[in-house]
């Protein structure tokens, strides 16, 4: 059963996002936090992972970007520009929610000014995405993915992405509570209703866990949270 603050956590959550949106940048002195939410998301999305980082002693930037109008190349430089406007000289970690995880790769596929250090990718499509590959057979559901949701087809982005630094530690947590059945058909057997378990892993990873979450809510399932906030201190996969 869910309490109120779960319920008030999710519609602040499913808030859509607003052309005034601005990067949310909360200074604890702690480590950087940069929080990458997913596809026609906002923000708002990752705002109660945030705080929890934020109460355990982290820095967040929590950071919007226009992941429904723009392809993925557009988003990585507009990203990469918020980071490089608000972080200092110390590692910067990452959080990412679907999309963002790919957004993340892409990022670090080139040149960056910071030091990064730990990254935890939640339910990335890193194999790319079986309903991105049947929307081609639809035109209406492929146009309203925008232009960086169709390229998380099988052979888009993802797959075509370099594997990520060696110096990058990186975990995935994926889900396995499927709460949209109408994709079920599309998926593999373990799946959170948008993206099969499978589809998440990458070479290189140092931790990979699936949980009881589905794919809208797994930034705030606590195991999520748990996993996240002990990667980030020790450096070590405790799954």
């Amino acid at each position: 059963m869910q309490t109120i603050t779960e319920w008030r956590h999710r519609a602040e959550m499913l808030t859509p996002p607003f052309p005034w949106d601005r990067p949310q940048w909360h200074d604890t002195g702690g480590p950087t936090v940069v929080l990458l939410h997913g596809l026609w998301r906002g923000w708002r999305a990752m705002q109660p992972l945030a705080r929890a980082l934020e109460n355990d002693g982290f820095s967040t930037l929590n950071i919007p970007y226009p992941s429904a109008r723009l392809p993925i190349h557009h988003l990585v430089t507009h990203v990469r520009h918020q980071i490089e406007d608000k972080v200092g000289d110390g590692p910067v970690h990452f959080i990412t929610h679907s999309l963002g995880g790919i957004l993340l790769r892409s990022l670090l596929a080139g040149e960056v000014r910071w030091k990064t250090g730990r990254a935890i990718m939640l339910a990335p499509p890193n194999a790319g995405s079986e309903i991105v590959d049947w929307s081609k057979k639809h035109p209406l559901l492929h146009i309203a993915l925008g232009p960086a949701g169709r390229e998380l087809a099988s052979d888009g982005v993802p797959q075509n992405l370099p594997a990520l630094p060696s110096e990058v530690r990186a975990a995935v947590i994926m889900g396995n509570r499927c709460s949209i059945p109408i994709f079920k058909k599309l998926l593999g057997d373990e799946n959170d209703g948008i993206v099969s378990a499978a589809k998440g892993r990458i070479d290189g990873l140092c931790g990979f866990s699936v949980i009881n979450a589905d794919h809208t809510f797994i930034q705030t399932h606590p195991e999520a949270i748990r996993l996240s906030l002990e990667f980030l201190k020790t450096g070590v996969w405790p799954g």
